[in-house]
């Protein structure tokens, strides 16, 4: 038998190291760059699991909770927002076919277990003082609890060792690591020392232009920099020697993170779940890294990189120190699994107490003497043990049994009974109702409460919806028009529902709803700035760029533009250095602090005056500039054209920079000649350079050392020139593919006849001050950015002739006098700005400006009803106060809550304005316009539930974590927050990177502003053709059959109303829920 190869056999292992990391990482999720911030489930690698199961899930690994606290739900109950009759409902799969008689009365189980929600008896609450308050029923409860000491045997307390040492060498591993089993049995710190390093060494290494002083080294990844410069630490962590061992570590991570895991001598099978247990100990870095290994192109990425595998072995390698040296100085053991699993096994007696003492659940005088014990390493422990079984345990018995005699008699008083009575029912019904308490505790109560508040919202919505055309809230047609005003175009977001209402109540202007990205995938660059903006939802693809230009007739002022532009960056970039200036300090406060205290003045004082005064200066240095896109394909002549410019310009630079040549003495024939010899990549000179370089004066030399900067500073190569052609030719569209668009976008909202003089594309961004989380308040559909581009670039093809010509061809006419428009709705003003208006034709002035006055009415009606949400709004305002509120607001810097519209959403609507015209659903539907009338394939419909509908999902999942345990899913007060390394947030100066949402988006006080509810999906097409796209996508079978949304259709054939179960099949809603 030939031997196996060791570097075969380690490859193997490394290979198989990185598969059990990536599936170890799929409790966490990816954290997208606050820049470009996106709303997500934090639990979303785990909706292949049920949605209680994954609540379970974020329990067990993040200590996260997935429901309110019942005295919240309570709270609900009381005002109506939950009804009794859900609730029942909700309940009834947990009831059984039981019931039990006390005095004259039958009790079902099902009443005890609604009287545990409704009431509390479950929530395990001791006041100190409750045994020394008086109780009316305190003669009761005395016989209750001598009745219950003959039924209820009270655990032994070797039993209740047994099942400790039992129950926690199971989960040692799976739900709890070696580093928490010391923290919870000595009383160390070992998973908040670890953390503080990691956090340290993340904090630096993923900078991404924040830090003054960058992290040497990163452009070796992340191991091997931490590698480097820990080594010369000195004892972190109070490790000993870890130069050394720091230095002595394999060179890839891989094999460092194995060596990690043999030492602390984790089973194979429980490797994976170990791991997921690191990851989630610090989820917001964890998802950072997982989300930039996976963006290979990512320019951060790249130039430094970092993945899962190199974040364990850093975070491996101080755990394996830390339990090795506390397991050995506590209890003279190898930190090792197998050696901790032997030591609960054979001292269970000294582990329990020690548990107990860390915990805090032993008596003065027994934390006494097991702290003796520990630093004498006596080996009393059986005394103790025996002392404490003779005297607390006999105490806990007594206490247990009357705190179960006190909730029986909340029981008998939430369910109207005489608690006297209890004093004549039999010892065994009495145990009977306690173990049905007992067996319904306050944990599993999350679930049943959801679904009663789901349910209780969702028939209110279905009412609303079924409500008859007659009864709604509607403007009549003006006389003699057939054909509406306008036509709106509006982002599904829940935000455009207000205003959509609004605008449709000042006339005969008709509204759609569609993904805010408007079926335009693209990269986008703005004029003048360096980089790309990704304007499509992040879980979809684009293969076309769109640039924005100057318009042709305004060429002599780009110059003067791109000067004036040039000198403010200049300032800006002079004042940030010197706010980062290690001198400044000390030589530059008294001369530019009055500089930096007119901001501050402004800004804190006079916020709205202050936004108005900067406007108008940058509008007096910078002025504004027409620009266009450029949506179309260029020629192949015009490709070449553009990239000889990009290399005339740089060629002019190098010409300048390093040939010391002025303007004049730079033509255009010297130029080209360089710029091809520098592609034609040839050692020796051309003829046709030598003569053009006659009138500059470079000789041969100096034109070697040009040619070779041009190819190695600046990439000036036929290679990169090919490249960067083909990057050219991804810019525009060809008119089949502006064809393909438009077509796809009308016809899936349904908007294909009748259409208006003017037609509105009008995507939504946000204006906000001091706000981390201002690209949160954008369109998620566009990455997190402003819809200006595509709203632009789809009324740009929409108007294009030869478009429309092929458009007729498939039988979708667009008027001649039909004219699209582009705007954007500013979400924290109201406001809709209109772009392009110089394309406008003549002919529709008059339409135009109807427009903008109904627009600005509709954005004064809606301002005036968000502000009725706001806390600080005691009254309602009139339309000039809400409209200078609500600005006012966009530009305080200090105010946490600038818009407050995206919280509070709970459905997703799929289907004609009819369904919902006339409706006020308060701001908390997103509205997708689709006609299946329109679409007898299915493919629209296709589009919709695995696009709008996922990214509406992530929103909604992103809000109801972010409410229901704020600390963990949330990123708690925005009073607190740190911008860290242009990525994320931090809570104060050190902490995890916060995962979702801050308290103040969700909460309103200590009540939640977004009542957590999964997203309801109302889709108005055949249920046949539903069924096939559920079939065909496994993302769909994963959102209703493991119940993370919730489905109900309105089938047009019969006009009938059906819910989708989680086990396939339809259930037609005639009444309740």
């Amino acid at each position: 038998m030939e031997p196996i190869n060791p570097s075969i056999d380690i490859e193997s292992r490394r290979m198989e190291l990185r598969g059990v990391v990536q599936l170890a990482g799929e409790v966490i999720a990816q954290y997208w760059p606050m820049r470009t911030f996106v709303h997500h489930n934090p639990l979303h690698s785990l909706e292949y699991l049920p949605f209680e199961e994954t609540a379970r899930r974020g329990k067990q690994f993040m200590g996260g909770h997935s429901y309110l606290p019942g005295t919240l739900y309570r709270e609900y109950l009381k005002s109506g927002r939950i009804q009794l009759d859900h609730l029942d409902v909700a309940l009834k799969p947990l009831v059984l076919d039981q019931s039990v008689t006390i005095g004259s009365r039958r009790i079902p189980h099902g009443n005890v277990l609604r009287a545990c929600l409704t009431d509390g008896l479950c929530a395990r609450a001791t006041e100190p003082l409750d045994d020394q308050l008086h109780d009316p029923a305190q003669a009761v409860i005395d016989v209750v609890a001598a009745s219950l000491s003959s039924e209820w045997a009270f655990p032994d307390l070797r039993k209740r060792i047994h099942l400790i040492v039992e129950g926690d060498q199971a989960a040692l591993g799976r739900w709890l690591t070696l580093s928490h089993w010391c923290d919870d049995t000595f009383g160390t710190q070992i998973v908040q020392q670890i953390n503080h390093e990691l956090i340290k060494w993340c904090e630096a290494f993923l900078d991404e232009g924040h830090a003054t002083w960058p992290m040497p080294g990163r452009e070796k990844g992340l191991y091997q920099a931490w590698k480097d410069l820990a080594a010369q630490e000195w004892s972190p962590c109070g490790i000993t020697d870890s130069r050394r061992k720091i230095s002595r570590l394999p060179d890839y991570p891989e094999d460092a993170l194995l060596q990690s895991l043999d030492a602390l001598g984790i089973p194979s099978d429980l490797r994976q779940d170990y791991l997921s247990l690191q990851l989630t100990a610090l989820p917001g870095w964890a998802g950072f890294i997982k989300w930039r290994a996976e963006e290979r192109d990512y320019p951060w990425q790249k130039a430094y990189p970092v993945g899962l595998v190199k974040f364990l072995a850093i975070r491996l390698w101080y755990a394996s120190e830390l339990v090795q040296k506390t397991c050995r100085e506590e209890l003279g053991i190898e930190g090792r699994y197998d050696a901790v699993v032997g030591y609960m096994r054979e001292h269970p007696d000294e582990y329990y107490l020690r548990r107990q003492r860390v915990a805090g659940r032993l008596p003065a005088l027994y934390a006494e003497e097991v702290d003796r014990l520990r630093h004498h390493k006596g080996n009393g422990w059986g005394r103790v043990i025996e002392r404490y079984g003779t005297d607390v345990v006999p105490r806990q018995e007594i206490a247990a049994r009357r705190s179960a005699a006190k909730r029986l008699v909340a029981l008998a008083r939430s369910l109207e009974l005489d608690p006297a009575v209890l004093a004549e029912t039999p010892h065994a019904t009495l145990k009977q109702l306690f173990d049905w308490m007992e067996g319904f505790p306050e944990s599993d109560h999350g679930p049943v409460w959801l679904k009663a508040l789901e349910a209780a919202y969702q028939q209110r919505l279905l009412t609303q919806l079924r409500t008859p055309a007659q009864q709604r809230i509607v403007p009549a047609d003006q006389p003699g028009t057939t054909r509406p005003y306008s036509q709106s175009v509006y982002c599904i977001d829940v935000r455009s529902e207000p205003f959509r209402r609004h605008l449709e109540s000042t006339g005969p202007h008709e509204t759609y709803g569609f993904a805010g990205f408007f079926a335009a995938f693209i990269r986008y660059r703005a004029w003048g700035k360096e980089h790309d903006t990704e304007q499509f939802p992040v879980i979809m693809r684009a293969k076309n760029e769109v640039r924005e230009i100057p318009r042709s007739y305004l060429d002599h002022k780009v110059s003067k533009h791109k000067a004036r532009t040039k000198w403010v960056h200049a300032g800006h970039t002079l004042l940030h250095d010197l706010k980062e200036n290690v001198v400044t300090p000390y030589v530059m406060v008294e001369s530019l602090g009055w500089f930096y205290g007119l901001p501050i003045f402004g800004k804190t004082l006079l916020p709205s005056l202050y936004q108005r005064w900067t406007s108008w200066l940058r509008r007096l240095f910078v002025p504004a500039i027409a620009t266009t896109l450029t949506v179309g394909k260029m020629a192949p002549d015009e490709t070449a054209e553009m990239l000889a410019a990009e290399h005339h310009a740089i060629v002019r630079k190098v010409l300048h920079e390093h040939g010391g040549l002025r303007s004049s003495r730079i033509t255009p024939a010297l130029v080209e000649a360089l710029r091809q010899q520098a592609l034609n990549g040839q050692a020796d000179l051309d003829s046709s350079l030598l003569e053009a370089a006659k009138p500059a004066e470079l000789s041969p030399d100096v034109l070697r050392t040009l040619l070779d900067i041009l190819r190695r500073q600046y990439d000036l190569t036929a290679r990169a020139a090919s490249r960067q052609k083909e990057r050219i030719t991804r810019t525009g569209f060809t008119v089949e593919e502006q064809t393909l668009t438009v077509d796809t976008a009308l016809r899936m909202m349904g908007l294909t006849d009748n259409l208006a003089r003017l037609v509105l594309i009008c995507s939504h961004g946000s204006t906000s001050e001091n706000n981390p989380y201002e690209s949160a308040l954008d369109c998620g559909a566009c990455g997190g950015n402003e819809g200006k581009p595509n709203a632009r670039v789809l009324a740009m093809m929409a108007n294009n002739q030869k478009v429309r010509e092929r458009l007729a061809k498939n039988k979708l006419v667009i008027p001649p006098d039909t004219h699209f428009l582009a705007g954007q709705m500013d979400t924290t003003t109201d406001e809709v700005q209109l772009f392009d208006l110089e394309d406008v034709p003549p002919t529709h002035r008059a339409d135009l400006a109807r427009l903008q006055e109904d627009l600005k009415e509709a954005s004064i009606l809606t301002s005036q009803e968000r502000c009725t949400r706001f806390p600080e709004v005691e009254q309602p305002l009139d339309e000039g106060a809400a409209e200078s509120h609500v600005r006012k607001r966009s530009v305080d810097w200090s105010q946490v809550r600038p818009e407050w519209g995206l919280s509070s959403n709970t459905a997703f609507v799929i289907g004609r304005r009819e369904l919902t015209k006339g409706l006020n659903l308060e701001g908390r539907v997103f509205l997708q316009s689709y006609d299946a009338a329109q679409d007898p394939s299915g493919r629209l419909l296709e589009v919709l539930l695995t696009g709008p509908q996922v990214v509406a999902q992530w929103i909604n999942m992103e809000h109801y974590f972010s409410a229901v345990d704020n600390d963990v899913y949330g990123s708690g007060s925005k009073i607190y927050h740190n911008v860290v390394g242009r990525i994320g947030i931090m809570s104060g100066p050190w902490s995890d990177l916060r995962l979702g949402l801050a308290r103040q988006t969700v909460m309103n006080g200590d009540v939640p502003y977004h009542e957590p509810m999964r997203l309801l999906s109302i889709v108005e097409a055949p249920r046949e053709r539903i069924d096939k796209l559920i079939e065909r996508h496994e993302i769909l079978r994963h959102y209703y059959h493991n119940e993370w949304v919730h489905l109900v259709a309105l089938d047009p054939d019969d006009q009938v109303w059906y819910r989708y179960r989680p086990t396939g099949e339809w259930v037609r809603i005639d009444g309740a829920l």
